[in-house]
């Protein structure tokens, strides 16, 4: 990689020009008002940079190093990110996203303030890098080879971390970035996407501790599944509807089975009241089974109607 020692600012304004930079070293530089706008940069390094007012509107931005590095007042607007590092990256001050896309980008340990927002369409695929093993792996391993070369610290000294490290911990990594997500998001007032990095958070939790699995998390590995499978944690209005016809006609055949005489149509309009409390007239002197079936019906009715209010209010007050 060239060193920017190796050049002076107009050396370097005049690169720019060629609207294509590739392997430039600019790591620990201070850079400011710098247009890179339209460029294609590829293995360029900004590790530990500070930079003020720069703009990257419409660049092409690949295997490119921002790890540590302070980015205030800026726009990445309209900006294409692929493979980039912006580990421990500090970006405050109004810097601007809009019609960017960011892929297969690391933004572990990313500090994003109240006026530098990645929203949720800015991540291409809705997916972060940690979620595909495949892309991850190769981030980490190629980097020699397609990246900016050795990797070291904020003091220079050559990383001691290790790639197979860093795979297994991807789920908890994950976890990590889509709470900050909805932290973020939450607290600007986007409430759609912050439920969205809710709901991704709470699913790459649960992978995590699938993952690094021990017998003292067995129930809480069991709730968020069932927490998920059944009501997408309190934020799908299709999982919780799916939940609640399927109760009712679980506890339909359930009646059928357990008395004689009794229809299905008949089963399922008593599934039904149950379902809001009601009392059924057709079941008389029933086993102590049936009675029994009949108060945890009610009772999981209740349940559910009060989960669905909750949905349903989200989905009203994310309008």
């Amino acid at each position: 990689m060239t060193n920017i020692y190796d050049m002076d600012r107009e050396e370097l304004l005049k690169l720019i020009e060629s609207k294509k930079i590739v392997g430039i070293d600019l790591s620990g530089e201070k850079l400011e008002k710098i247009d890179f706008s339209g460029c294609v940069l590829e293995r360029v390094s900004f590790k530990g940079c500070e930079m003020v007012h720069c703009r990257f509107r419409n660049a092409k931005i690949s295997w490119s190093d921002f790890r540590y590095a302070e980015i205030q007042h800026g726009t990445f607007e309209g900006a294409q990110i692929d493979f980039c590092d912006f580990y421990r990256a500090f970006i405050d001050g109004v810097v601007i996203f809009n019609g960017s896309l960011f892929s297969n980008c690391s933004l572990n340990k990313t500090y994003l303030g109240d006026c530098a927002v990645i929203r949720k369409e800015n991540l291409k695929d809705f997916r972060i890098l940690q979620q595909n093993k495949e892309e991850y792996t190769r981030f980490l391993v190629d980097w020699h080879t397609y990246g900016t070369g050795e990797r070291t610290n904020d003091l220079n000294v050559k990383s001691d971390w290790n790639p197979q490290a860093a795979v297994d911990a991807r789920w908890a990594d994950a976890e990590v970035i889509y709470k900050n997500f909805n932290a973020l998001w939450t607290g600007k007032g986007y409430i759609a996407d912050g439920n969205w990095a809710y709901v991704q958070g709470k699913r790459m939790e649960l992978m995590r501790m699938i993952g690094d699995f021990k017998f003292a998390n067995i129930v809480k590995i069991i709730s968020n599944f069932l927490s998920d499978m059944l009501f997408g944690y309190g934020e799908s209005m299709t999982k919780m509807v799916l939940t609640y016809i399927l109760t009712v006609f679980l506890f339909a055949w359930a009646f059928t089975e357990n008395v004689s005489l009794l229809e299905y149509s008949q089963a399922f309009g008593i599934s039904l009241k149950n379902m809001v409390g009601m009392d059924s007239d057709i079941l008389q002197d029933v086993s102590p089974l049936v009675d029994m079936l009949n108060v945890v019906q009610t009772t999981i009715g209740i349940l559910l109607t009060g989960i669905f209010g909750f949905i349903l209010g989200n989905k009203i007050r994310n309008q």
